[in-house]
């Protein structure tokens, strides 16, 4: 690991998918310094796995305090979370600026070496609040807060053109910014509080991929339904390493003539994985990845100790280098 700090970041905050917040206030600081004001820079909704819009510079310091109100449209409430970063997230939001990664360079062929470039706080209805650090391919968790439910006054928020009270504000903003698909599933049956900690439950599983004939899987980029993300070279797959890691959201993947993406759905993954880890806890959880006679399609399936699960509700797209 290099003792250089010469990385920059800048701060970004984000919100789950189509459950729109907007930034009231906040800042980054340390204990005797600011660093950088936290600006509202409008609606935010596409979801832990982007880093939502960039809105302030940081520099090379780590911080140790973070301050943010926001309002949550869909919940029609504000947020606020006033805390500190301990040591340990200090030390690892460090390390992993200093260790960076690697991505593929198409110009040169060869593995470059990036940090990252960006601290994202990134919300999700109930107060949840989590940390992470992201760079192009990748994004690492380092700590989740709890904020704490706030009043702020409609008029202090913005300036009110049409003079709405409080209510009435909450009202407008709800229904034009939330989707009406998910203003529906709210009305029949709320909001899912707590899901977002369980898609933050990490499991030992791996990618196995078997081929009709020879090939070789050379590039995977993986984003998990956590918000991290990761991109593996060749060398990287070889070794089939088990990891610790989050449940696949999204992937893509590489073969020496096709590529393809494959979207998972949450609730079926996460399912299939909470069967099998109860009925082999100790056991390593495999995704099998099995392409198609020529490459019409992938499937993937869920597999422990003979225990097989199918993903059927997985959306697969192929396409020819």
């Amino acid at each position: 690991m290099s003792n250089k700090n010469d990385f920059t970041w800048s701060a970004t905050v984000t919100s789950v998918e189509d459950y729109p917040i907007e930034i009231h206030k906040g800042y980054i600081a340390t204990q005797d310094k600011f660093i950088t004001a936290i600006h509202n820079s409008g609606i935010e909704d596409e979801g832990w796995g982007y880093d939502g819009t960039d809105i302030s510079a940081g520099g090379n310091i780590i911080p140790t305090m973070l301050s943010l109100t926001w309002v949550s449209y869909a919940e029609k409430k504000f947020w606020n979370i006033e805390t500190t970063i301990d040591q340990t997230t200090q030390n690892k939001i460090l390390a992993l600026f200093r260790e960076g990664f690697y991505n593929w360079d198409n110009v040169k062929k060869a593995p470059k070496h990036s940090t990252y470039n960006h601290i994202t706080i990134a919300v999700a209805p109930g107060g949840v609040v989590v940390i992470f650090i992201t760079g192009t391919a990748h994004r690492k968790e380092v700590a989740r807060y709890q904020a704490k439910e706030t009043f702020v006054d409609v008029n202090a928020f913005y300036d009110n053109p049409d003079g709405d009270n409080q209510q009435e504000f909450y009202d407008w903003w709800y229904k034009k910014s939330v989707p009406k698909y998910l203003q529906e599933k709210i009305a029949k049956s709320g909001i899912p509080y707590g899901i977002w900690d369980i898609y933050r439950e990490k499991y030992n599983w791996r990618f196995q991929t078997f081929f009709y004939k020879e090939d070789t899987l050379t590039d995977l980029y993986v984003s998990y339904i956590n918000g991290e993300a990761n991109y593996m070279n060749e060398n990287e797959l070889a070794k089939k390493n088990i990891n610790h890691l989050a449940l696949p959201l999204n992937v893509r993947f590489y073969y020496k003539i096709y590529n393809g993406e494959a979207k998972f759905d949450e609730e079926e993954i996460v399912a299939a994985f909470k069967k099998l880890k109860k009925n082999h806890p100790d056991a390593t959880i495999e995704i099998e990845v099995r392409p198609a006679f020529m490459y019409k399609s992938t499937t993937f399936t869920v597999k422990c100790e003979g225990e097989e699960i199918p993903l059927e509700k997985t959306v697969v797209k192929m396409y020819k280098n």
